[in-house]
């Protein structure tokens, strides 16, 4: 029962796996994380940044690793077959149906309106992101957004900054934009130098 319940939240994700798999870090943390408590958020940002130094896309990979967690070998093959499974009867309609439908208003009023929604799933990715690393926990906005509407409340939370983390993400941030610097290279500079500052800061 437990691989069937795996197959299908997995599907689930890959149903909402618009923009890449990135965008379903945030379904991750509320579904896996804070519903189903299948790991902490820190064992999740672990299995992010494995995912993003192995070979496949970052979805798939990390789909792998959670299932494997999870049911082992198997439980990593129910998963990521799960993930896929949309992607694939989805995408093989569109492509024998893209000839009939590529100038049908329809379908050019729904890919207009896919447009900001995939901006909007990559933008909650990089604030979970940010949740992961260089912050202990995820960005509180029902707090922030409680004092927008007027409700003041003295936040109870552990956030707060990793001040260690800053002297990786300010430089990786402007080789990247900068200097476009190759990806993998600063992933790996940014691994050495997490290696050293964990040592001098970790717990």
């Amino acid at each position: 029962m437990q691989y069937v319940w795996m197959l299908l939240t997995f599907m689930y994700f890959g149903c909402l796996c618009l923009s890449g798999g990135g965008s379903l870090l945030q379904f991750y943390i509320d579904e896996l994380v804070n519903r189903r408590h299948w790991m902490t958020l820190e064992g999740l940002g672990n299995f992010l940044a494995v995912s993003q130094v192995t070979p496949g896309p970052i979805g798939v990979n990390l789909a792998t690793f959670i299932g494997y967690q999870q049911g082992g070998v198997f439980g990593g093959l129910v998963c990521t077959v799960g993930l896929l499974l949309p992607s694939f009867f989805l995408m093989s309609l569109a492509v024998k149906s893209y000839d009939k439908w590529q100038e049908s208003r329809l379908v050019k009023s729904l890919m207009y309106g896919v447009k900001p929604i995939t901006a909007a799933l990559i933008l909650t990715a990089l604030f979970a992101c940010f949740g992961m690393s260089v912050f202990r926990t995820e960005i509180p906005f029902h707090w922030l957004f409680g004092l927008l509407a007027g409700k003041w409340k003295a936040y109870e939370g552990d956030f707060g900054i990793r001040w260690e983390m800053l002297p990786i993400l300010i430089p990786a941030t402007w080789v990247l934009y900068k200097r476009k610097m190759s990806i993998m290279a600063v992933i790996f500079l940014s691994a050495a130098a997490g290696m050293g500052l964990f040592y001098l800061f970790g717990s």
